[in-house]
């Protein structure tokens, strides 16, 4: 039997419920199709499961919407911060009304971290 973290089967159950914007941007990010970058989606990271995580950069990249809470998500973006990595929010709706410059933004943040 192999035994496997929370964190692990949260982001498997996450990865099956992502929202459009986010089924979106996985699209544009998979298989390095951003200047060779490697990403992966609904990842673990300590306590926490990110949308999406460069490893190389060490960079998160996560997709907010309205309904989250600023404080929540500002104690989140520190602690991520305080394991050494960048932490890049985009909005639901610039993902979903100009994804060209979303990517230039993603590879922008990611690039000088590699």
């Amino acid at each position: 039997m192999v035994h496997r973290s929370p964190q692990i089967r949260k982001a498997r159950i996450l990865r099956q419920w992502a929202t459009a914007p986010e089924e979106v941007l996985w699209q544009a990010l998979r298989n390095r199709k951003l200047g060779g970058l490697k990403f992966r989606r609904k990842a673990p990271v300590a306590s926490h499961v990110v949308d999406f995580l460069c490893p190389a950069a060490r960079l998160v990249v996560e997709v907010t919407g309205l309904a989250q809470h600023r404080v929540v998500l500002e104690n989140r973006d520190a602690a991520l911060a305080g394991m050494g990595f960048g932490v890049l929010r985009l909005s639901r709706e610039e993902v979903e009304t100009d994804l060209p410059a979303t990517l230039s933004r993603i590879e922008r943040a990611a690039r000088p971290r590699v």
